[in-house]
């Protein structure tokens, strides 16, 4: 069995790379490896970004892991959209984000699609090494970036908690030691005016702060004809940051952070498309002259059908509401302890949240759903380091306290009578061990282990309430240590670096990562409470790869191949109104390859490509077959390419782009229902940017979803209980301009 895996991953690998060396004569992306380790070093050569996927700075292409980055340039290029637009820039990353409320990354088909605001993701979030662990707190932080790292496959040694699958971070900009700064303002479609900008340099010989904001507003692109438009935004973001020098060898680094939604009209962006369930309980669509449910043609069960079939028109009378309070609290000290570094992370995170949805998305009263969550979050970094000719290691612990107080209301008065409220706090406390070693045996081999072993603890306290009367309790009076779960593990890494030359990279690993187990969110009594609790998953990656750097530093190349042995995916289910994560074994084995290059001055390459071939295996449809299924997001084909050319033209120079991704077709849930297959998609976005020869104005203009592609991100598959499937679109094409003045 085994040989006919490696077999297939080899065959796989094969056609990527040929798909990635046939696209790169013709396509490209450009600029998106571009930034420094700091706001003071110097920008590194193209492709030479400087990361800290190791908890150290060092050349991406030094790093035995799949890491992709996008430097200020490529952020730039984003042009204002949210923060699923990095998945049109990235390798293997797909991006839920249909509406503020939450953000869930899918890297390499891992993911975990629950909407509870009590879950964690298995992809982990992180700002400035800071995990963050509300799905709700994502959105509106990709403003004043260094830069931003991705990092594919299991990450728990180093960076722990829930990086199953990878890892996002983002990297704030830095105080600096001169005076810098830069101001943004774009007006884009459906009235948009939004800023960003920031202002830095020295208070003292040894003080230095950072002022950052951003704002944006925008009107509604979902044309409701009964109320008004929804997906409008009134964001406001705020970051401060002071960073100092301490006695000798000491510098610190206080950050603040705020950001604020409010009172959007973006809860449950949804288009509404009636379906019936199948024989095995999996919606299909119905057609518009077609007539299941006797109530009218192309209606659902309570005789409803959306106008037309332009999913940015619909009939909504509510509730559509977001509102979002946001801030942070860290502060990093560094110490050299005399060749050996102490650094320091304390963080306090607070975040309040209000959202509405019209989930029958009908002129009707028929289904509405709401939630509302505060929570908090404490966590402490202590570690050090030493690196040397023959050995770099670093050890360290971890901590972290989350209290998360969650309320649900699923509103069925106006359709079935019934009122469900629920909801409690839960509360995670998580301590942590870990190491990692990396070994020169020469000066050609290097030997990597690493070890974290990590304790969970997770209460609960749940009520849940049915037309006001409490029809169950889940907590530790009522339950007993069904309410409290542990979770004892560990994760590891252990590696082999081979640099036949400087301009080579060949590197294999095994790592293993977890993600804790925790509590479903039942919507209706489940009768049996047993069920609520699930378990934790554990993922193998057994992975190798080469990183090239070639003809002069102008072009690299680099590979990776992967299979995952995945146990207990915690897979998230929904039967009837039953919401469940359920714990299934899975497979996924796949192949990447990005190609970037500078042929000729002021030309930029890149392409990239994936192949993923994945398995959920045993998956309980709601009809009682027994299926393997994909994993959701994961398509078996993604390939990205962007091109970029600058030229001299005037008294300043003039830069033209575009960039497109194809992803082929996906499931957007892992019962891989009829409605919940997205077709592939082909998706692209032009940028033309002028800046004058002082290099202090620049002038941009841009298209987003340059040819008006309409494709889903979400859906959910109601077609049993209602008759209809929750549909979320990416936004629609999108025009801009900015201008940009820096000091």
């Amino acid at each position: 069995m085994m040989q006919s895996q490696l077999r297939s991953l080899s065959q796989a690998s094969g056609k990527a790379l040929a798909a990635a060396l046939m696209l790169t004569g013709v396509h490209g992306a450009a600029l998106a490896q571009d930034g420094g380790a700091t706001a003071e070093a110097e920008a590194p050569a193209y492709g030479d970004i400087v990361v800290t996927a190791q908890k150290r700075e060092q050349n991406i292409q030094k790093v035995g892991v799949a890491i992709s980055a996008l430097g200020k340039q490529g952020l730039a290029d984003l042009g204002r959209q949210d923060i699923s637009a990095l998945a049109t820039k990235l390798p293997s990353v797909q991006v839920l984000a249909y509406s503020p409320t939450l953000t869930v990354f899918n890297i390499r088909g891992v993911s975990q699609n629950d909407f509870a605001d009590s879950q964690e993701a298995p992809i982990a979030f992180y700002n400035d090494e800071v995990y963050v662990s509300a799905l709700g707190a994502i959105s509106g932080q990709m403003f004043d970036l260094e830069r931003v790292e991705m990092l594919r496959g299991p990450q728990g040694t180093l960076f722990g908690r829930n990086a199953t699958g990878g890892l996002i971070q983002v990297v704030s900009a830095k105080p600096t030691r001169d005076l810098t700064g830069f101001g943004t303002v774009t007006v884009g479609s459906y009235g948009q005016v939004a800023t960003e900008g920031a202002i830095s340099g020295p208070l003292s010989d040894t003080l230095r702060a950072r002022l950052s904001f951003s704002t944006n507003h925008h009107g509604g692109y979902i044309d409701n004809s009964i109320g008004k438009d929804l997906g409008n935004s009134k964001f406001y973001g705020g970051r401060f940051q002071l960073a100092g020098d301490v006695g000798e060898g000491g510098e610190f680094t206080l950050k603040l952070q705020g950001l604020r939604n409010d009172k959007e009209r973006t809860g449950g962006l949804y288009s509404h498309r009636t379906a019936i369930a199948n024989a095995d309980g999996l919606g299909e669509y119905v057609g518009r002259n077609d007539n299941p449910f006797g109530t009218c043609a192309g209606c659902d069960m309570f005789g409803y059908v959306q106008a037309g079939n332009d999913p940015f028109k619909v009939a909504f009378n509510g509730p559509n509401n977001f509102s979002r309070s946001y801030w942070s609290a860290s502060l990093r000290y560094v110490q050299d302890l005399g060749g050996v570094t102490l650094t320091s992370i304390s963080d306090y995170q607070y975040l309040r949240k209000r959202y509405g949805e019209d989930a029958d998305m009908s002129p009707a009263s028929t289904f509405a759903y709401s939630t509302r969550q505060n929570l908090d979050q404490y966590s402490q970094e202590l570690r050090l380091s030493n690196s040397s000719d023959r050995a770099t290691w670093v050890v360290g612990g971890y901590a972290i306290k989350i209290v998360s107080k969650n309320g649900y209301n699923t509103d069925l008065t106006g359709s079935l009578g019934l009122s469900e409220i629920y909801g409690g706090t839960l509360k995670t406390t998580s301590f942590a061990g870990f190491g990692q070693l990396e070994y020169n045996l020469t000066d050609q081999v290097a030997l990597i282990g690493g070890l974290r072993y990590s304790a969970d603890r997770k209460t609960i306290d749940f009520t849940h309430a049915e037309n006001g009367v409490t029809d169950f309790t889940f907590d530790r009076a009522s339950v007993g240590k069904l309410a409290r779960q542990k979770f004892n593990d560990w994760s590891g890494k252990a590696g082999i670096n081979f640099k036949p030359n400087e301009d080579t990279l060949i590197y294999a690993s095994v790592n293993r990562g977890i993600k804790g187990g925790g509590f479903g969110t039942p919507a209706f009594n489940p009768g049996d409470l047993t069920t609520i609790p699930f378990k934790e998953e554990v993922l193998t990656d057994y992975e190798g790869g080469v990183k090239l750097t070639l003809f002069d530093r102008t072009t690299h190349l680099n590979l990776s191949a992967f299979y995952y042995d995945y146990k207990d995916y915690q897979a998230f289910e929904l039967v009837d109104l039953a919401l469940a994560v359920r714990n299934k074994d899975a497979t996924i084995k796949g192949v990447e390859a990005e190609f970037n290059t500078r042929p000729v001055d002021g030309l930029y390459l890149q392409t990239f490509a994936t192949y993923l071939d994945s398995k959920v295996k045993g998956v309980i449809l709601p009809g009682g077959r027994v299926a393997n299924t994909r994993m959701p997001q994961a398509p078996k084909w993604s390939i990205g390419w962007l091109v970029r050319y600058e030229l001299d033209a005037g008294p300043g120079r003039l830069a033209l782009q575009t960039d497109w991704k194809y992803d082929s077709a996906q499931y957007l849930s892992t019962f891989n229902a009829p409605v919940d297959r997205q077709p592939g998609r082909v998706v692209g976005n032009a940028r033309v940017t002028y800046g004058f020869g002082d290099g202090k104005w620049e002038v941009a203009g841009f298209v987003n979803n340059l040819t008006d592609k309409k494709y889903r991100l979400y859906n959910l598959d109601l077609s049993g209980p209602f008759g209809f499937t929750q549909q979320a679109y990416a936004r629609p094409r999108w025009f801009g301009a900015s201008v940009t003045r820096s000091l």
